[in-house]
């Protein structure tokens, strides 16, 4: 699938990898840099599959769902819209915690990012 936010864009395939285009300005291509690139491979944590990416047309942050449910992300966090607790952006993919019901872990089915919030469909 092809997802774009306001300067860059994203190629999930069929095997769960990432790649990525565009601007990096606050490394929300997830290479570990914040230079503009023409291509890149997005390192995926565990190198467990992406199944899917939330993305906003307003969007500069990304976040990424894995086939376990867990959710990363990268990019602009001026007002916290990364969910990881502080305001600091971030060039890798960064662990989202969705908190946890007992001792079964939350798991993200669907998310969306926009300029400075972002929105999640948690299931238990």
């Amino acid at each position: 699938s092809f997802e774009a936010i306001q300067t860059s864009s994203f190629i999930l395939f069929k095997d769960g990898g990432v790649a990525a285009c565009g601007r990096n300005n606050f490394g929300q291509l997830g290479n570990g840099s914040n230079e503009d690139v023409f291509r890149t491979l997005v390192p995926i944590p565990d190198n467990t599959p992406i199944r899917s990416l939330g993305v906003g047309p307003s969007a500069l942050s990304v976040f990424f769902v894995n086939i376990a449910g867990n959710v990363y992300a990268t990019g602009l966090n001026d007002r916290g819209q990364l969910g990881t607790g502080d305001t600091t952006d971030r060039n890798t993919l960064t662990k989202v915690d969705l908190g946890a019901s007992g001792a079964t872990a939350a798991r993200a089915e669907q998310i969306s990012a926009s300029n400075d919030h972002t929105l999640s469909k948690i299931i238990e």
